[in-house]
């Protein structure tokens, strides 16, 4: 009889597991959808194309973003095709400035038909314990000539998340640019590469900016950080987003691009870890290079000190791996 039961009860768990599994990673609308083991929706990537609202042009349309980014307790941090500027979405990873055979694009501003990133494939999904993530296959391309679209950059995006307390999640993100056939540099410009557009909730007296170096919103633009975090109030409480740069990555401490205060009136807030900020970046065809951010997540308040030893642990684990 004890034997009868603990099969059965081993054939209910495998028929269990799985079914939780696929409630943590689903799909909705050309969205997957990322959920914790309790069931709080905390991260949407869109695969397919996203389309602006009617009456603007359809070129602003993209895929291969994510929002929207909620933390546990469901506040949403992401906004995306604000009226200001389409082509923002959420955090993306586009660049600005690209120098290909000798001539410039522009994959940021997709408005100028120069150039765009979208999403391709999934390469996997996962829901093993505690972490939940995917890996997707974007393509960074250009148009040489109208109707003419080329891929010069394979993108391999890995997200993944994990818990750390009721009020806090850990978002990895770990991008590896790949150069089809030719040398791609992305050229020296203010603001490319990890992109945050925050929700239209925060203005100039209700959000802040700290960064490792204590740069406030005032005076962080173009400055040097390891870390910096961003936060405000939203639907009333406050929430945030830490972003932790590697110290592998190109250029690291990162330059960054924040909006000064006033931006659109009350304060719109835009946040940029931009690694070719200050100097050029060259990727050479047949190497792959590696960009790695960790993003905590919360709900409540955050310390500086707490930011910083977030940093040091984020170091210290990947020097074990």
């Amino acid at each position: 009889m004890k034997k009868t039961k603990l099969i059965f009860f081993g054939l209910l768990m495998t028929y269990l597991i799985p079914q939780a599994q696929e409630k943590q990673v689903t799909e909705e609308n050309g969205l997957l959808k990322l959920s914790d083991q309790q069931g709080h929706y905390l991260l949407g990537y869109q695969y397919e194309t996203k389309y602006p609202p009617a009456g603007v042009d359809s070129v602003f349309g993209k895929s291969g973003f994510i929002h929207p980014l909620n933390t546990l307790s469901g506040k949403m941090l992401t906004r995306i095709q604000p009226s200001d500027h389409y082509h923002h979405y959420g955090i993306w990873n586009p660049w600005t400035h690209i120098v290909y055979q000798g001539k410039l694009y522009d994959l940021w501003n997709i408005g100028d038909r120069k150039g765009r990133v979208d999403h391709v494939k999934f390469n996997k999904k996962w829901a093993k314990g505690n972490s939940i993530g995917f890996s997707a296959r974007l393509h960074h391309l250009i148009y040489p000539e109208p109707n003419k679209e080329v891929n010069i950059l394979n993108e391999d995006w890995e997200a993944t998340i994990s818990p750390i307390n009721d009020k806090r999640y850990c978002f990895d993100l770990v991008s590896t640019l790949k150069p089809k056939k030719d040398t791609v540099t992305m050229q020296a410009y203010r603001y490319a590469g990890l992109g945050f557009r925050a929700t239209d909730q925060w203005t100039d007296k209700n959000s802040k900016v700290l960064t490792s170096t204590g740069k406030s919103r005032i005076d962080a633009d173009g400055s040097l950080a390891r870390w910096a975090m961003v936060s405000g109030i939203i639907d009333g409480a406050n929430a945030g987003i830490l972003f932790l740069s590697h110290p592998d990555n190109f250029n690291h401490p990162e330059p960054i691009r924040v909006w000064p205060p006033g931006m659109n009136g009350d304060g719109d807030l835009f946040f940029n870890f931009s690694p070719s900020k200050n100097k050029d970046w060259i990727l050479l065809p047949g190497k792959r290079y590696k960009l790695k951010y960790r993003l905590i997540v919360f709900d409540g308040e955050l310390s500086a000190d707490e930011a910083d030893a977030y940093w040091q642990t984020y170091v210290a684990q990947s020097n074990r791996l």
